[in-house]
């Protein structure tokens, strides 16, 4: 996550804390209800974002300690932790890291330049060239990772011993699949509400993003002939109200106008639910973000011409056409 304006280093340096704290509660259920695989996919994400944005310092030619300390890095980390699917072996952490450091965040000239989500750069690399080497992601309905210890995940991780022999699951979410019911309710997305909604009192995010989001990926549930229980049930699936608190109301990344944002939150929803429906992939949200990352320009002129009062827009006509007019 970054800021708009280029706050003062210790402005920014508390709101990263700030973010980094709201995010534990939900990092917290996600560990209880699936695993120790979860504290140590959130360790190798944190030490190599710290390890490569110590790097990237130091190759630009900046003051390494000085970068370190505005904590972007860790807020990077986290997310990226909670965003890539479990089980990913340590090169592939490695690699998403890499990409939304170097290509994404330097390679757009550093923090607040970037035109697209860098962890969800890096998600998306690892989604679209490794999809068929992914584990089946666990369910709340089937946590099978919830029963791995700390030496068989770390294995895993680091490639160590033979792969796992699961059943074959079906890339569909939970709704598609007819699993919903009410006992296997996604504990993480009640942290990640909790600290999202304590973001948006502190006034570090804007809950239009969020709310529109979810109202419009609800609404387009219930059009494609889900009931209103499914399709709020829907809300809680996968990392829905993750994306929704913690990386869609990025503010670099997102439109600068309250109207903007309602639109931008509306455009992630309805990719989500479409992807969700008819596409390939259980989730897709990191390519509604990225696709409505790149959407932002024109949403922001979008919204400036339907906001502009008429007497502007008219002169500004005139002008376009009668240059002479627009003089003195």
């Amino acid at each position: 996550m970054s800021l708009i304006l280029r706050p003062t280093p210790h402005r920014l340096r508390t709101v990263m804390l700030l973010v980094s704290l709201c995010l534990l509660p939900g990092t917290a259920l996600y560990a209880w209800q699936f695993g120790v695989v979860v504290w140590l996919q959130t360790f190798w994400c944190v030490l190599l974002a710290l390890g490569f944005e110590s790097a990237l310092l130091r190759l630009r030619g900046r003051n390494v300690r000085e970068g370190l300390s505005d904590l972007s890095w860790l807020v990077l980390g986290l997310i990226l932790a909670r965003a890539l699917p479990l089980m990913v072996p340590l090169w592939m952490m490695a690699l998403a890291s890499f990409a939304a450091l170097a290509l994404c965040k330097h390679g757009s000239g550093g923090l607040g330049r970037n035109r697209l989500n860098p962890a969800m750069v890096g998600l998306g690399i690892i989604a679209i060239c490794f999809y068929q080497q992914l584990y089946p992601a666990p369910s709340n309905y089937a946590p099978w990772t919830l029963a791995m210890g700390a030496k068989e995940v770390l294995l895993q991780q680091l490639q160590l011993t033979a792969p796992l022999d699961l059943d074959a699951f079906a890339g569909a979410t939970q709704l598609s699949r007819n699993q919903l019911t009410p006992i296997t309710p996604n504990l993480s997305g009640y942290g990640y509400i909790a600290g999202g909604l304590m973001l948006a009192v502190l006034r570090v995010i804007r809950i239009e993003i969020p709310l529109a989001l979810l109202a419009s990926a609800a609404l387009l549930c219930m059009a494609a002939g889900h009931s209103p229980q499914e399709s709020l049930y829907n809300l809680s699936l996968g990392g829905l109200l993750f994306t929704a608190f913690f990386i869609a109301t990025d503010p670099v990344t997102s439109p600068d106008t309250r109207a903007g944002r309602i639109l931008f939150g509306v455009t992630i929803g309805v990719l989500t639910e479409m992807i969700r429906e008819f596409g390939l992939y259980a989730d897709g949200l990191c390519f509604a973000v990225l696709a409505a990352n790149l959407l932002v320009p024109q949403i922001d002129r979008l919204v400036l011409r339907i906001q502009r009062p008429w007497y502007i827009a008219d002169r500004v006509e005139s002008v376009r056409s009668d240059p002479s007019r627009g003089e003195g």
